[in-house]
């Protein structure tokens, strides 16, 4: 896999964005462009190909197209097919990294004494698949919102741009230099939390998540508030919360709908719960990103 390395002393800066979905079968065009391009997987996926090798998009993944490079289509995609495309430059040309590269400079990077906020440069991948899909879910649609809604501010979307992609950084550094080693106080912890983030929307409690992994309650208690900074149950309200945003921002299911998608029976609840985490209640969250641009061609 190649990665791209880019300096972050300027913000990229954003041509276009929209939201593509064929209910029909589709297939890319061939063509080649003067910018950069990246395609976030939603629904179904997309077949593409630039120049000699061949990417499938799906739910999660991201993909990096460069310019003046041809790519398109190589198979139809099924109706229902669905991503986020950004066509943006660089205010500099990127270094490319081989896949061993990018592992020494992650590797260089961990080894530093201070390495929280020491990294002055983006990392980006080709094609990737996303861990933490709400928090990109969530930046595309306010880049989605900012650029139908006419703003003022000249850089605003330059910014919400480079936001994105530092996330998409953010998140192969710490595949890259998380990889192999354990979380504080518990190797199997790791297991635990994805466990726990796959069944956050059923009715989970401490005692049953320590049942299961043959663990004392106190202590799960205490491995969360280390590698989290949140207990069991407020853990799990913070993976219920992140759920809702990604439903509230894409879809148009009502509230109470979304509440019982994600784990709570009680729509009043869920609604305090939410202001308590995200400073505003559901449907003022949806409002703010509801202005975005969809194509189909």
């Amino acid at each position: 896999m190649e990665f791209l390395k880019v300096n972050l002393n300027e913000p990229v800066r954003f041509d276009s964005a929209g939201e593509f979905l064929s209910e029909s079968n589709w297939t890319h065009a061939q063509r080649s462009i003067p910018d950069y391009e990246l395609i976030i997987g939603v629904n179904e996926t997309v077949y593409m190909r630039e120049e000699e090798q061949s990417f499938e998009v799906g739910p999660g993944d991201i993909l990096l197209l460069s310019p003046g490079r041809r790519h398109g289509g190589y198979q139809a995609s099924k109706p229902g097919v669905k991503f986020y495309w950004i066509h943006f430059y660089f205010p500099d040309e990127p270094a490319t990294l081989s896949d061993e590269e990018m592992k020494l400079e992650a590797e260089q990077i961990s080894m530093r004494p201070e390495r929280s906020f020491s990294v002055q440069d983006l990392y980006l991948p080709r094609y990737m698949r996303i861990e933490q899909w709400d928090r990109i879910n969530i930046l595309v649609n306010q880049i989605l919102h900012v650029a139908n809604s006419n703003y003022w501010t000249h850089q605003s979307l330059n910014y919400l741009l480079t936001s994105l992609l530092v996330e998409i950084s953010e998140n192969v550094l710490n595949r890259l230099t998380f990889k192999g080693t354990g979380p504080k106080g518990d190797v199997n912890f790791n297991k635990i939390l994805e466990w726990t983030k796959i069944h956050a929307a059923e009715a989970l409690t401490v005692a049953e998540i320590a049942e299961k992994f043959n663990y004392n309650k106190d202590y799960l208690s205490r491995l969360f508030k280390q590698n989290t900074s949140a207990g069991p149950l407020e853990f799990i309200h913070m993976v219920r919360i992140a759920k809702a945003k990604e439903l509230l921002s894409r879809t148009a299911l009502p509230v109470k709908d979304i509440a019982t998608e994600v784990g709570f029976t009680d729509e009043k609840y869920f609604m305090r719960m939410f202001k308590k985490h995200v400073n505003m209640t559901p449907s003022q969250f949806r409002n703010a990103y509801h202005r975005t641009f969809m194509n189909n061609v």
